[in-house]
C-alpha cells in the first residue's frame, strides 16, 4: 500500500532506517574525531589496522550472517531498529517472537513486519529503562544477591536461546527435531576434526536453511 509520499511501507523503513544507520556509524566515530581534532589524539595505524584485524577475524562472519538470519524474523524496519540498539539475538529476536505469537501473526508477513517493529520498539523501551536502573542501583543490587543467583546469570543467553528455539521448533516439530539434530550431529564432527569455530556456524545455518526448503518444498506438493 502506498502512503502519501507515494512510497510504500519497506521503502520509509529502508530510507529512515538508511539514514538513521548512517547517522548511528558517524556518531560511533565523533568522540575519536574530536579527540584528534581537539587534543591530536589518535592511535598509530598499524595499531588500528591490527585491533581491526583481530575484530574481522573474531566477528566478521557475523556480520554477514546475523543480517541474513535475523531478517525473516525481524522484518526490514525491525532490522535497523535492532541493529542501532544492539542486543539481537538476546533480547530483540525473543521479543519479537513473543510480539508475533502473542499477535497472532506471522514472520516475513506484512502484518508480521508491523508487529516486529512494535515488538522490538517495546524491547528498546524497556531495556533502557533497566540499564538505567542498574546503572543508578545495579552494584548495590548485586551486592545482596546470594552467590547461587549471581553464579546462573552465565546461563542467560543460553537460556533465552533454548526459549527462543521451543517456541519457534513447535511451529513444525519435524524441522525443529531434524535441526537441533543435525546442529548435535555436525558439532561433535566439527569438534573432533578441530576445524574453526566460524565456519561451524556457518555449516550449521545452511544446514538449517536447507531442511527448512525441504519441508516447505514438502508442504508445497501437498498443497497443490
Amino acid at each position: 500500500m502506498l502512503g502519501g509520499d507515494g512510497l510504500t511501507y519497506n521503502q520509509r523503513a529502508i530510507r529512515i532506517g538508511s539514514a538513521v544507520m548512517i547517522g548511528g556509524i558517524i556518531a560511533n566515530f565523533a568522540p575519536a574525531l574530536y579527540l584528534y581534532l581537539a587534543y591530536g589524539l589518535i592511535p598509530p595505524l598499524p595499531d588500528i589496522v591490527k585491533v581491526w584485524t583481530v575484530c574481522a577475524v573474531t566477528f566478521g562472519i557475523s556480520w554477514i550472517i546475523q543480517p541474513i538470519t535475523y531478517f525473516s524474523l525481524l522484518g526490514p524496519s525491525g532490522e535497523y531498529i535492532g541493529w542501532i540498539a544492539g542486543s539481537n539475538a538476546d533480547i530483540r529476536c525473543p521479543g519479537v517472537a513473543m510480539a508475533q505469537k502473542a499477535a497472532g501473526v506471522e514472520a516475513s508477513t506484512p502484518e508480521g513486519d508491523v508487529i516486529s517493529t512494535i515488538g522490538i520498539a517495546g524491547t528498546v523501551f524497556t531495556s533502557v529503562t533497566i540499564v538505567t536502573i542498574f546503572v543508578l542501583l545495579g552494584q548495590s543490587i548485586l551486592e545482596i544477591l546470594p552467590p547461587f543467583v549471581t553464579s546462573s546469570f552465565k546461563y542467560v543467553l543460553t537460556s533465552v536461546f533454548g526459549a527462543v528455539y521451543v517456541q519457534l521448533a513447535c511451529k513444525n516439530l519435524g524441522m525443529g527435531a531434524w535441526t537441533i539434530i543435525g546442529a548435535v550431529v555436525i558439532s561433535y564432527l566439527w569438534q573432533t576434526a578441530h576445524l574453526p569455530g566460524w565456519i561451524l556456524n556457518i555449516v550449521i545455518i545452511a544446514m538449517g536453511i536447507l531442511i527448512a526448503r525441504y519441508y516447505f518444498v514438502k508442504a508445497s506438493k501437498k498443497a497443490m
